[in-house]
This record gives structure tokens, C-alpha cells and sequence, in this order.
């Protein structure tokens, strides 16, 4: 998938100021200041980091003085935040380009570098072709690519690589991750995730769509590969000591669709029947889970493991009733909720999506709804999201989102969608329940759905009082109406 500019593999020396320990060093704190202002980072609040270099590994170089070097750093905010890993390639510009060179993205800079090789141009790799370019050509290499502390080893899927890139581009609303998309030649496009916060052990969203890919499973888009990254050791492609994750992932990449938030937005606004695409979306999420179950570990739900569950539940909930006034009127009612499933008849638990909504759903004219991003809620531990789940939760989380759609059309056109709502949530659940066997009046799954439910809209409440309190009046009604039941 590479275009065979003139570039030196990342396993052989880089020019003078890409390999000089001082030039790396002397970059720390100037990324430090641009990380704070990245949409990735999460610790905002606690202001600019110190950076410790954990490893670096060089890219690529080419002939007219630009390198690009993959860089794991670990932060030290000076508070109670633990110290976390990030992944920050960049590309080093030197000589005549750094002197008021154009790059293909203003907000590609991240600072300038005096240093005994002269100025030097630091760039986020990601918002540039070159840095790209290299992310990609990682894939593909024919054996692990090692620097000081750090090797990066691609797995590739056996005859999906291979096509030569013609374009490619970051794509726009990046969140916890840097997606870029690569226009192929005579092949479909590919888009490349690069995983910016690191955490020992495997990647949910790499386990997960790689074990329904191997399964043949149409609801995801098709895997072309992925990366782990170790970190310490000994400088050596056959190293096995020091920490490893995933650091990239490679799937094909479906244009010109709309995401199922966008199509519920537009069709909520204009009072369009969604019954029988929710219906359908229901038949999704149950065939993705039922591949799940049988491709992945599950177990029966034993008592330790619900009381684990609904212990977070509790926790989330006083959590937020201690921050959100709103939410105390509510706060035993709800906790009613989550004491009654503790008896309860669960399914067994396996792995699951974690963090579905209409958002992580796209509308495909040729395979329907298509799933994405099965990372898991971002703000839980990866310890946490790599543990077999209950899954209603990806339920919950989806009716959740349908009663989203309908708040955010009443609160952006004044348009009262509540009727769409309990009919879309009425389909899909429907479309769930039959694609799975599960009876209408299960008594128990329905009293695991408002629990999961009322944990979902917590959840929210709490985002949304730190982030659009414009927004606030959504979940609170969702947990009125619950907790009222």
C-alpha cells in the first residue's frame, strides 16, 4: 500500500538530526504544549504535562531532509492522574524545508526546534501525506521496525495489502483516536486508526472486529490489518521483555455513507417511519452479538460478576448524584432499579460492543448497518473493557441513543419526535429480541434493560454538565421517566 518514493526503511539510520538524542529530548516540552490542546488528550484540566520518552522508532526518511519518527511518551501531570502512554508520531523537517516550507495542513505545525543541525520543524505525522504515508507503510513492512526501547510489528490480513496509494487524508472530527483514509489504486480505500492512548495488553476494537472478521461477518467493514507496539526491552526485532499494545488498525473503508445518527436526526425531524430500519439495526446488533458469543470467550453470569457490575453501577450513580443536584430526587428510585436485576436471570456474558449508539452505526446501500469502533466506553479502564459483558448494555446503549436523536430534534428544531422515539425503540428492540430468541415478556432481560438503561443516562448526565449543560435536560428526563416506572 505504499507509493515507492525515494524514503529510507525505518530499520536503517535516519540523517543526524532525526537520530540525535538531543533533538528528541529538546521536543518533549514543546509537544507537552500541543498535546494539552489535542481533542485526544484527557487530561486538560490538570495543564501542561511533563513528558518522559518511553521509546521511538524511526518511519521513514526521504531524500530532501524530511524523517518520521513514531514516539511514545508517558505523561507526569503532577496530581492524582496515573501516568499514561501516548502514542505521537511526528515528522522532523530540516534545512531549506523549514524555512516557510507550506505543509499540506496549517495545523500540522506543532513548533520549531532550534538545534546544533539548525532550525528545525516539528510536524504531527498525521496531518501531514509524508507522516501518512509512513503510518501505512508500517503495515506492510516485512518485519518489525525497532529503535531505541521500542519495536513496532504489523500483522497484515494474507491478500488484502498490496495496492499502491494515491491520496490520502486525515479524517475530520478526530476524538480519542487519528483516523486517516487512503484512496488506493484500482482497490477499495482503506482507513487507518492510530491509537493515541496506549494501555498494556490487547486493543477491544482490534480482538473484537478481527474475530467477526475471521467469521465472515458482514456488520463490520472488511480488517486489512493491525500493529503492536512493545515498548522496552532490548533494541532487538526478537525482543520479548517490555509492554505491549495495539498501536494501529487497517480496515477497508466505506465512502459516500451516512452514519444511523444522521439518518434518525433526519428522519425524526421530518416525522419519517424508522420502524423498519430499527427493526433491522435490532437483527444487526443481535447477529453481531450472537458471532461474538460463539467466536470469543463467554461464561455464565456468576455472582461475583454481577454483584462487579452492579457495584459500578451503584458507584457511577452516587458519583454523579454528588455532582449533579438534578439527579438526587431520582437517586433511590434508581438505585431500586439496579438492586432488583441482582437475583435476576442474566445471559451469559461475552464480549461486546461497550459503547453502542447510533453514532458507531453506519448505513451501507449494499450490506446495511455496519458497526464500528468496538474500543468500548472510552473513559474505562482497558481492563475493564476486555472483561466478558452483559449485553444488554449495547441495548440500552442504543435506545439510549434513539431517545437522543429525538431529544436533540426537539432541542435544536422545536419539534416534539417523542412519538418516533417510542416507535423506532419499540422496532428495535423487537428486531433484537426476535433475532435472538428471547421472549417479548422476559421479565428478567427487561429489568436488566432499565437498569443498563438508568447506568447509560447517568453517564450522560455527567457528560453533558461538563460539556453541553444546554443538553442536560435529555437524560434527566430519560432517568425521570425510569425511575417514575
Amino acid at each position: 500500500m505504499s507509493r515507492r518514493s525515494p524514503r529510507v526503511p525505518g530499520h536503517q539510520p535516519l540523517p543526524a538530526p532525526a537520530a540525535d538524542n538531543a533533538i528528541r529530548a529538546g521536543m518533549l516540552p514543546l509537544v507537552a504544549a500541543w498535546m494539552l490542546e489535542q481533542r485526544w488528550y484527557m487530561a486538560k484540566d490538570a495543564g501542561v504535562p511533563r513528558l518522559a520518552l518511553r521509546g521511538s522508532v524511526a518511519l521513514a526518511a526521504t531524500d530532501d531532509g524530511v524523517s518520521v519518527l513514531d514516539l511514545i511518551v508517558r505523561t507526569d501531570t503532577g496530581g492524582d492522574d496515573l501516568p499514561t502512554d501516548y502514542q505521537v508520531p511526528v515528522v522532523i523537517r530540516q534545512g531549506a524545508a523549514t524555512e516557510g516550507t507550506p505543509t499540506d495542513d496549517p495545523r500540522a505545525v506543532i513548533a520549531s526546534l532550534d538545534s546544533a543541525h539548525g532550525t528545525l520543524r516539528i510536524e504531527d505525522a498525521c496531518r501531514t501525506d509524508v507522516g501518512r504515508r509512513a503510518l501505512m507503510d508500517v503495515l506492510t513492512a516485512d518485519r518489525p521496525l525497532v529503535g531505541p526501547d521500542l519495536s513496532l510489528d504489523p500483522a497484515p490480513v494474507p491478500g488484502r495489502t498490496g495496492a499502491r496509494v494515491v491520496a490520502t487524508r486525515l479524517l475530520s472530527g478526530e476524538q480519542s483516536n487519528s483516523s486517516m483514509i487512503f484512496t488506493l489504486e484500482d482497490a477499495d480505500p482503506v482507513i487507518l486508526k492510530l491509537f493515541r492512548v496506549l494501555a498494556a495488553g490487547e486493543n477491544p476494537d482490534v480482538v473484537l472486529q478481527g474475530a467477526l472478521d475471521r467469521a465472515g461477518c458482514t456488520r463490520i467493514a472488511p480488517m486489512i490489518g493491525s500493529v503492536r507496539v512493545r515498548v522496552g526491552g532490548e533494541e532487538s526485532a526478537e525482543a520479548s521483555a517490555g509492554e505491549s499494545a495495539d498501536a494501529l488498525l487497517a480496515q477497508g473503508f466505506l465512502p459516500d455513507v451516512e452514519d444511523a445518527w444522521r439518518v434518525a436526526l433526519q428522519q425524526a425531524s421530518g416525522g419519517v417511519d424508522f420502524r423498519a430500519g430499527a427493526r433491522d439495526l435490532g437483527g444487526a446488533v443481535a447477529e453481531v452479538h450472537r458471532l461474538l458469543a460463539s467466536e470469543l470467550p463467554s461464561a455464565p453470569a456468576a455472582p461475583a460478576d454481577r454483584a462487579r457490575v452492579l457495584d459500578q453501577m451503584r458507584a457511577r450513580l452516587d458519583e454523579v448524584a454528588s455532582q449533579v443536584p438534578e439527579v438526587l430526587p431520582h437517586r433511590t428510585a434508581l438505585r431500586g432499579l439496579i438492586d432488583a436485576v441482582a437475583d435476576a436471570s442474566w445471559p451469559p456474558l461475552q464480549r461486546i460492543h461497550g459503547d453502542l449508539h447510533l453514532g458507531q452505526v453506519l448505513a451501507d446501500p449494499s450490506r446495511g448497518w455496519v458497526l464500528l469502533d468496538f474500543e468500548g466506553e472510552p473513559l474505562r479502564p482497558l481492563a475493564e473493557r476486555t472483561l466478558p459483558d452483559c449485553p444488554v448494555r449495547d441495548v440500552a446503549g442504543m435506545l439510549r441513543s434513539l431517545d437522543y436523536a429525538g431529544g436533540a430534534v426537539l432541542h435544536e428544531h422545536g419539534v416534539d419526535a417523542s412519538a418516533w422515539v417510542a416507535e423506532s425503540s419499540r422496532a428495535f428492540l423487537d428486531g433484537y429480541l426476535d433475532a435472538m430468541g428471547i421472549a417479548h415478556e422476559d421479565a428478567s432481560f427487561l429489568a436488566l434493560l432499565r437498569a443498563f438503561e438508568a447506568d447509560k443516562a447517568v453517564y450522560e448526565v455527567l457528560y453533558e454538565a461538563r460539556n453541553r449543560p444546554g443538553w442536560l435536560p435529555i437524560p434527566l428526563g430519560a432517568l425521570a421517566r425510569l425511575s417514575s416506572r
